[in-house]
């Protein structure tokens, strides 16, 4: 009898932890983001702009998520590009994140981003690596930035930077300038000073509907605000893929005002009944019973029911085991 109850007990135990869940099944290789390393690096970029007698940048909390996040991105491909997985290049994401780019978004705005990868690539290191290409070199020597954000991440023994650096839009303006009629002006601090972006606002049509030609110096972000609208809406209006518009282009910036035409109310002659009316039964309601949602077999339900025939096995084991003792005793008498 006990051979019986082990041919039938070690099965279902080995069938019990081939259903059970793994604890590291779902586990996912994250990515890991020094923030010393961070911090390093925008001390060593600051030293090479103190040297050539520049203000040194300042670290901004939404460049440095947006940094942050397109580090983990490139390595999590191993693959170094300025393009996000949706296609967007930096000052795209920037202006995504909630910071205010200045300048021409036509152009790219006054943003820049440096990108570099490496075994043991310290922070000086790919600071020293940047200072050998010129193109590189002038844009973390370049007056027109004023922020900063890096991102840093490391995939299989690869760490990956991202230098972000750009300027932003006066929030405490636009304001309108009287002098010119239909004219709009957007002040802009930079590193070089106050500096003023002027918009031509058109007039609208007798039906509200308005548009605007774009002008030479004209972006997406200027003209949403001189018209107090969103770059997101004018985008929609015009079907434009990309922030980026040229010189000549005509822009619906508000669409014709449609009315809601008033019900013009009809009178009708009704000839008095000549029948009895008739009374309609009211449908009675008939309640049908909604079966109820049986819940997903799951591996944890499919372990707990196991482990239910397993605790009944062994209890008809035992029960078994003790009848087959009273018998021998009997047997033996």
């Amino acid at each position: 009898m006990k051979r019986f109850a082990y041919w039938i007990v070690l099965p279902l135990l080995f069938l019990t932890l081939s259903l059970s869940p793994s604890m590291q099944a779902g586990a996912q290789p994250g990515h890991f983001s020094p923030n010393r390393s961070a911090q390093e690096l925008i001390s060593e970029v600051n030293v090479l702009r103190a040297s050539n007698s520049l203000p040194p940048l300042q670290a901004d909390a939404t460049l440095m998520r947006t940094a942050q996040t397109h580090a983990e991105y490139i390595a999590g491909t191993g693959v170094l590009t300025q393009f996000s997985a949706d296609g967007k290049r930096p000052y795209q994401r920037a202006l995504d994140a909630g910071y205010a780019v200045a300048g021409d978004l036509s152009l790219g705005g006054t943003f820049s981003e440096l990108i570099q990868s490496g075994i043991g690539l310290t922070p000086a290191g790919v600071v020293d690596f940047w200072s050998d290409s010129p193109t590189q070199r002038s844009a973390m020597l370049s007056a027109d930035f004023q922020e900063v954000g890096v991102g840093v991440a490391v995939s299989n023994g690869v760490t990956y930077y991202v230098l972000d650096l750009g300027a932003q839009v006066d929030p405490s303006l636009p304001t309108a300038t009287p002098e010119i009629p239909g004219q709009f002006v957007i002040s802009t601090a930079g590193a070089r000073g106050t500096e003023a972006v002027f918009v031509i606002v058109s007039t609208p049509q007798e039906n509200g509907e308005n548009f605007h030609v774009v002008r030479k110096g004209d972006a997406l972000w200027s003209i949403a605000l001189a018209y107090g609208t969103t770059i997101e809406t004018l985008k929609t209006l015009n079907r434009l893929g990309t922030d980026e518009i040229f010189e000549g282009q005509t822009l619906l910036v508000q669409p014709a005002a449609t009315e809601t035409p008033t019900p013009t109310p009809t009178f009708t002659a009704t000839a008095p009944p000549t029948s009895t009316a008739t009374l309609t039964a009211s449908p009675t309601a008939t309640a049908t019973a909604t079966p109820l949602p049986v819940a997903p077999f799951s591996m944890q339900s499919g372990g707990l029911v196991v482990g239910i025939i397993v605790l009944a096995a062994l209890l008809a084991a035992g029960i078994g085991s003790v009848l087959a003792k009273r018998r021998t005793g009997k047997t033996s008498d």
